[in-house]
């Protein structure tokens, strides 16, 4: 247990160490966008299965 958290640590410092080492703000706000889309698709998707499942019932 403690070596998963240990990696997961290192995984954040990690990407956060990326995130600083972004200077242009367009690609940060288009990374953020992409971000959401995706988040927003898997809902958006998610939504409309279970509507179809419950169209069955």
């Amino acid at each position: 247990m403690r070596e998963d958290i240990d990696e997961l640590k290192s995984e954040l410092q990690a990407k956060l160490l990326f995130w600083k080492n972004i200077k242009s703000k367009k690609i940060k706000a288009l990374l953020i966008l992409l971000c959401f889309g995706l988040i927003g698709l898997k809902v958006f998707t998610t939504i409309l299965t279970f509507d179809w499942l419950a169209g069955l019932i």
